[in-house]
């Protein structure tokens, strides 16, 4: 008995109970690429921030001009005939002279530091701002609600892993059964009492039993490797299901809801950002400039070196075809429509949840019958065997007496597994995370 107790040691070792699973949901790599995305949309708020701040930029240009700059200069000259000493004797001609003055050198350079700030753009900075906080908050929400999800389908894959294994321990005893009877037959046999065909019939009827039992070995190693694949860990086994108790229903602590709502902030605060276009926009600029005609910029023999600079823009948009306007509307219609879609959702969660109380009531009620049924069929089946034994009862009808039994068993491990499940899923489809 020791040996066997030592082998079957690694198997009970290595049996994940439930809660262990919940907290390698952490490890799946959806949760991860759901994390990078908290990381990403943060980055994006602080490119938002940025705006706030101005911005300040270092420019150094170098131009090479084609044809040396010049100015054009036009000067009236008089050309008309004069007595020395008196008036013209003709009115003045005047001829113009065309004239070029050298104002620059083919080579330039320009180096300018500016800084440029958004003194008032309608509060369309600080709205994108708040936009962008939202965002953050609602990617953080997406990822409790992956969790919850992965949670509920962790746990529909649990059951389903623990009802196949208990049906596997339920067609073990029924093989275990089957040979015990297959003893008695074998005595029965070679006194004469029964033919080889009761003996065959046994062993028939045990061969089948193994080719379910195989099957169901499948089943359940078909999901340990989808659940290893959610949770990104290798699931050999799984333990015993948990004690679940029922807990007050809070629809508006759900991720998915909150999601929601905070979508219906961020309808809000694009009303803003949208209204933000029909104020004017100021800006603020000054810059330090050189230009010279030397890499160095510290000469210039045509102009001053110093173009240095202070500025104020305003602008504001008089007509854009009524585009601004319907963005607005959009806006305002999408609130709305976000408004709307929160309270279909409230009432289809609260469906979901009622259905979930209705359907664990209902298994519930199937667990006392299962109970019953056990009860009854180990009694046919005692009482079968023993008629048996003395060689008085066919070995179909033990045969069919252990396949029900094992069957009864197999049911009510079942119907255990999905009691399990829908406490658990009442619990999180009520807003109960943990």
């Amino acid at each position: 008995m020791k040996w066997k107790i030592i082998l079957l040691l690694p198997i009970f070792l290595n049996a994940e109970t439930f809660n262990d699973l919940i907290k390698y949901i952490n490890k799946s790599n959806i949760v991860k690429i759901y994390q990078k995305n908290i990381e990403i949309q943060k980055e994006k708020l602080k490119q938002a921030k940025a705006k706030n701040y101005g911005k300040l930029d270092l420019e150094y240009d170098y131009m090479y001009l084609l044809d040396r700059p010049v100015m054009k200069m036009n000067s009236p000259q008089p050309i008309a005939a004069q007595n020395a000493g008196s008036a013209p004797l003709y009115p003045l001609v005047y001829k113009d002279i065309h004239s070029k003055l050298t104002v620059g050198k083919k080579s330039n350079f320009v180096g300018m530091l500016t800084y440029s700030y958004p003194v008032f753009t309608g509060y369309a900075i600080s709205s994108f701002i708040d936009i962008e906080k939202l965002n953050v908050i609602k990617s953080k929400l997406k990822l409790d609600n992956l969790k919850r999800n992965l949670k509920l389908q962790t746990a529909r894959i649990y059951a389903g892993i623990y009802a196949l294994k208990q049906k596997i321990y339920a067609l073990k005893e029924a093989q275990n059964a089957l040979l015990s009877a297959k003893e008695k037959a074998n005595a029965l046999y070679k006194e004469g009492l029964i033919n080889k065909s009761t003996l065959d019939e046994i062993d028939a009827k045990y061969y089948e039993i193994q080719a379910q039992k195989d099957e169901v070995k499948a089943q359940k190693k078909s999901l340990l490797n989808t659940l290893s694949y959610i949770l990104n860990k290798k699931i050999e086994s799984v333990s015993d299901i948990p004690q679940i108790s029922l807990k007050k229903s809070r629809f508006l602590q759900r991720p998915d809801v909150k999601e929601i709502k905070n979508t219906l902030k961020i309808t809000m605060k694009n009303i803003d950002l949208q209204k933000s276009n029909f104020y004017p926009k100021v800006y603020f600029q000054a810059g330090l400039k050189k230009e010279a005609t030397d890499a160095t910029l510290n000469n210039n023999d045509y102009r001053n070196i110093d173009s240095s600079y202070m500025a104020l823009s305003f602008k504001y948009n008089i007509f854009n075809g009524g585009a601004d306007k319907s963005k607005l509307q959009t806006a305002k219609l999408t609130k709305m429509k976000t408004y709307i879609f929160l309270r279909d959702y409230l009432n289809k969660v609260k469906t979901e949840y009622r259905n979930d109380i209705l359907t664990l009531k209902a298994y519930e009620k199937r667990l006392v019958s299962a109970n019953k049924e056990i009860k009854a069929r180990r009694s046919y089946y005692e009482y079968i065997k023993a008629k048996f034994d003395e060689g008085l009862a066919d070995v179909t009808d033990l045969n069919s007496a252990i396949a029900k039994l094992a069957e009864a068993k197999a049911k009510r491990e079942y119907i255990k597994s999905q009691i399990f499940f829908y406490r658990l899923k009442a619990n999180i489809d009520g807003g109960n995370q943990n």
